[in-house]
């Protein structure tokens, strides 16, 4: 236990330095970089079973880590730093991205057959969705970033609707350094 948050600030601080030499949004390091560093595991644990003829575990992996992403990591991350700060990149490109691309897969799974055309569009969309998340939305300052303004604590609010403008609260605390 201790060797996994040890691990954890460890790379906390190695993200932190990458966003700030490569000025890279953590909107789009954490949507590219951080996942597919963390991911390789979980590729093996997910191929490893369908190479031996058990495909189901492997699908059965991918759905689960699809789910456990969107529902407790998220929670976990809401319960651990308060709210969490949704930028309009996110409504933008990250959200329809997901819902595009896991709609793709939800269907080629819903064939009942999954085939190799199934794996090449879902490779090529995870490809063209990398390419254009860093091409767009790389050049991104972290300290200029929609929703990382000092004068407020991060998460205290976010617009309940997507291109609504956040209001001031001037009755926030001052953000701990």
């Amino acid at each position: 236990m201790a060797g996994i948050v040890v691990g954890a600030w460890i790379m906390t601080k190695g993200t932190e330095g990458i966003l700030e030499n490569f000025a890279i949004s953590g909107t789009v390091f954490g949507a590219t970089i951080a996942t597919l560093v963390l991911s390789v595991e979980d590729i093996f644990l997910t191929a490893e079973p369908a190479r031996r003829g058990a495909p189901a575990i492997g699908v059965g992996n991918v759905i689960g880590s699809v789910v456990f992403s969107v529902t407790a990591k998220v929670g976990i991350i809401a319960l651990a730093g308060g709210a969490l700060v949704i930028t309009p990149e996110v409504f933008r490109w990250h959200l329809p991205a997901l819902v595009a691309i896991n709609g793709f897969a939800a269907y080629a799974l819903l064939t009942g057959h999954l085939r190799r055309w199934h794996g090449v569009v879902l490779l090529v969309a995870y490809i063209a969705y990398w390419a254009i998340s860093f091409t767009v939305f790389w050049l991104i300052p972290v300290d200029d970033a929609p929703g990382s303004d000092d004068a407020r604590r991060p998460g205290i609010e976010a617009p309940a609707v997507p291109g609504t403008p956040v209001p001031d609260n001037d009755d926030a605390p001052a953000r701990l350094p």
